[in-house]
């Protein structure tokens, strides 16, 4: 198992996560996509900025 990474960090990582989520996001809207598989990447979006928000509240705190 790895060791945890500082707060600060795994915040600087999360938010590119949810970078990286919007733009699939995106490309997926412009492309013929499943609407299932849509649903899926939306889910992952929105746990995704959770998880961003809780980090940087946080880190903040």
């Amino acid at each position: 198992m790895r060791k945890p990474i500082p707060l600060d960090l795994a915040s600087y990582k999360s938010a590119q996560l949810d970078s990286l989520i919007y733009t699939i996001l995106e490309v997926a809207g412009e492309n013929d996509v499943p609407p299932h598989l849509s649903q899926l990447i939306s889910i992952a979006h929105d746990m995704s900025t959770e998880i961003t928000e809780s980090l940087r509240a946080g880190v903040s705190a």
